[in-house]
């Protein structure tokens, strides 16, 4: 059976110009070591890099706009209850930092944890908004 390959391209109504969303996957070593990466719009080298404990930038493959969300989901085979915050929003030269933390204490995830990112990103600067 051949293998399909989708590109689905959804209705998205948001008031904001050009929004688009870019998916990020980062698997982690032991102490939070970046230990493969995957997703478009990414940068072609280094795209995740570890600055410190739970603490990680995010290189895009260009600039863009305005950050508009950024979330994540843990594939992990015991519960880390880890918030994320973006500590650094530079965007427009095309990355983001953040932060894992559990009670305000920055905190790497699990070994072996896959964290799946939402990035979602506009184009365009409106007056206004966001």
């Amino acid at each position: 059976m051949a293998v399909k390959s989708y590109f689905k391209r959804g209705p998205i109504l948001a008031i904001e110009q050009g929004p688009t969303a870019l998916y990020a996957k980062l698997t982690v070593g032991s102490t939070g070591a970046v230990s493969a990466t995957a997703g478009y719009g990414l940068a072609e080298t280094t795209p995740i890099v570890r600055n410190g404990a739970g603490n990680y930038t995010i290189s895009l493959d260009r600039s863009y706009k305005k950050l508009l969300k950024c979330v994540h989901t843990m594939v992990l085979a015991s519960p880390q209850d880890l918030a994320l915050t973006v500590t650094s929003d530079d965007i427009s030269t095309g990355s983001l930092t953040v932060e894992f933390s559990i009670g305000g204490t920055a905190t790497d995830p699990s070994s072996g944890a896959i964290v799946l990112f939402e990035i979602v990103v506009a184009d365009t600067a409106l007056t206004g908004g966001v």
